[in-house]
């Protein structure tokens, strides 16, 4: 049994200490045979192996072939040459200017030199960075290879700040820059960093760097795919599972292979346009270290430029649109106007869906453009997005939320329905009016976002036994509540109405419940044994809303599974069923 590791390890160390290592020599080894002298570029989201991707690069080009023994590239014509190596690692030092940036560069420019007894004659970082270079080539006779992490930090530290990010951006340019101007000295270079945009908009500095982020041959170059995992942790699921059981955290006669489609469920989805999801690495291995279901990557921090911009429009960020995004704009956007979609999509909280082909009229003639649709790749990610984007949009400190997160969980448990409407009508009218969408999408993500910001534990679209699911499912003390939102549209005109609402939020009712109980959303918790209650949320303009509580199956669902069993049409099952439990 491979030894789990939960600290940054190094590619010699993960090796030589006997930890579960997923073999990305196959990826390396066709990256230098395909472009050997290239200049390269890859984005994943903090925490994804890009540290130790680059360290293995740096292994592999010290010539150290025992620690490739039994690995892909070693049974490859991989010649395993030696070549000196410089590792410039961003993230480390504190840059608050730019001079700070100068500093830290210069720096690992003095220490290189040392180690290949190579003498300054500049005090010109990308002078020296040449005649680094060049002195390095002459001693060795061999060309050098540059390693870069996590290049994009000091620009998106200070994202909100133009002065700074400007200052910043120029001296990344010019070391970029002399990179390119002294290529026949590189053997190889590989630049790392969560976001795609920051590289574009140093403009011509790095414009010789092939992006490999979204090439789908590479996309498990990071993280571990679906069969990675199922192979490497083999021997752990038994384990896994006992334990889990014993602490009954999922049910007696959950297999192993249940396990494996519930650990995939909370940890996989992620996609750069591979054959293959990648499983999020970090939370992995803690997974199977501590042996519990936990939102683990999201609590190892956020990345500072994705908590500002949120700042500025949480709406925005907690209500993206994702079912069509030009492929370029996650790419190409300056850093002074960044959108919601590509900063999610970089920072780990939204995935590639799937590749979609957008129509824009353009001089009167259909343009079609490259484009993506988005998701939220899995549970652990979602749960964590809801949430902690939530509070950006609602201030904790403010008195209704204090009031809505103190007594919704109270209402909720005694079914009490006046009490449920009128907190989320109180907190839906705290909204600014220009981040209101009128749709039903919009109160729903919105609604569950509130419900997990107040503490209780929602799992959201939750699949039912028969077709459809449900819109969430929250879990208070022993009872498990479905819950279905409507929304309908208020005319100006009958705004003030009284009846009229209140009909709309009738009749937007009794589709919620129609709903739940013709699609028997209930039928997971009833069958496990749980109590079940069935939840209607009717949202009417911008803040008028009505909810009601009741049985999610009563004696006429059992006329429903009779007429629905029985009957060619579907539409007409439904319509007796309508009628049975009305009746």
């Amino acid at each position: 049994m491979k030894k789990l590791f939960q600290n940054d390890l190094s590619f010699q160390q993960i090796r030589q200490g006997d930890f579960i290592y997923a073999d990305k020599t196959e990826y390396i080894y066709n990256l230098l045979k395909d472009e050997p002298t290239n200049f390269c570029f890859l984005s994943r989201p903090r925490r994804f192996g890009k540290t130790l991707l680059l360290n293995t690069f740096k292994e592999l080009f010290q010539g150290d072939r025992e620690l490739f023994r039994g690995l892909k590239i070693d049974r490859s014509s991989y010649k395993f040459e030696t070549h000196p190596v410089l590792s410039f690692d961003m993230s480390y030092a504190a840059i608050y200017t730019k001079d700070d940036l100068i500093d830290s560069i210069k720096f690992d420019l003095a220490t290189f030199a040392n180690d290949y007894e190579v003498n300054f004659t500049t005090k010109n970082y990308g002078l020296m960075l040449q005649e680094l270079l060049k002195g390095i080539h002459q001693k060795l006779g061999s060309r050098v290879v540059i390693l870069v992490d996590e290049y994009d930090a000091p620009l998106t530290e200070h994202i909100m700040d133009d002065v700074v990010s400007t200052e910043i951006r120029k001296v990344l340019h010019d070391f970029y820059k002399s990179m390119k101007r002294n290529i026949e000295y590189i053997r190889f270079a590989f630049v790392t960093g969560i976001t795609r945009f920051a590289l574009t908009a140093l403009d011509s500095g790095p414009n010789n760097f092939v992006d490999i982020s979204l090439v789908p041959k590479f996309g498990g170059i990071c993280g571990f795919t679906k069969t990675e995992m199922r192979t490497l942790f083999s021997d752990r699921f038994q384990d896994t599972l006992d334990v889990l059981k014993g602490n009954g955290k999922i049910p007696l006669n959950t297999s192993i292979d249940d396990l494996k489609v519930m650990i995939e469920d909370y940890y996989d989805g992620y996609n750069w346009l591979g054959e293959e999801n990648v499983l999020n690495p970090y939370s992995l291995l803690r997974f199977f270290s501590l042996n519990e279901f936990g939102t683990y990557w999201p609590l190892s921090g956020q990345p500072s430029h994705l908590s500002a911009l949120v700042r500025q429009n949480p709406l925005a960020f907690i209500l993206p649109k994702l079912d069509a995004y030009p492929a370029i704009q996650t790419r190409k956007v300056e850093l002074s106007s960044l959108e919601p979609v590509p900063v999610l999509f970089h920072s780990g909280y939204l995935t590639i869906d799937k590749p979609v082909t957008i129509e824009e009229i353009k001089n009167d003639k259909v343009v079609e453009k490259d484009g993506y649709s988005f998701k939220i790749p899995n549970t652990e990610v979602r749960k964590d997005f809801e949430y902690s984007l939530f509070l950006y949009a609602f201030d904790p400190s403010k008195r209704y939320f204090g009031r809505f997160s103190k007594e919704l969980p109270d209402a909720v448990l005694k079914s009490d329905s006046q009490k449920t409407a009128v907190l989320l009508q109180e907190l839906l009218s705290a909204i600014a009016s220009e981040q209101h969408e009128p749709n039903e999408k919009h109160y729903h993500a919105v609604i569950q976002a509130a419900f997990i910001a107040a503490g209780l534990e929602v799992l959201g679209q939750t699949p039912s036994s028969s077709s459809g699911k449900s819109d969430m499912s929250v879990f208070l003390e022993d009872i498990r509540f479905v819950v279905e939102v409507k929304y309908c549209k208020a005319d100006k005109k009958d705004a003030y109405d009284k009846d009229k609402a209140d009909k709309d939020l009738e009749v937007a009712l009794d589709a919620a419940t129609d709903q739940i109980r013709t699609k028997d959303y209930a039928a997971p918790f009833r069958v496990a044994g749980k109590k079940t209650t069935g939840v209607a949320i009717a949202v009417r303009g911008r803040n008028e809303v009505a909810v009601r509580f009741f049985e999610p199956w009563d004696l006429s669902w059992y006329f429903y599974v009779l007429i629905f069993k029985r009957s060619n049409s579907r539409s007409h099952s439904r319509k007796l069923y309508s009628y049975c439990w009305k009746t």
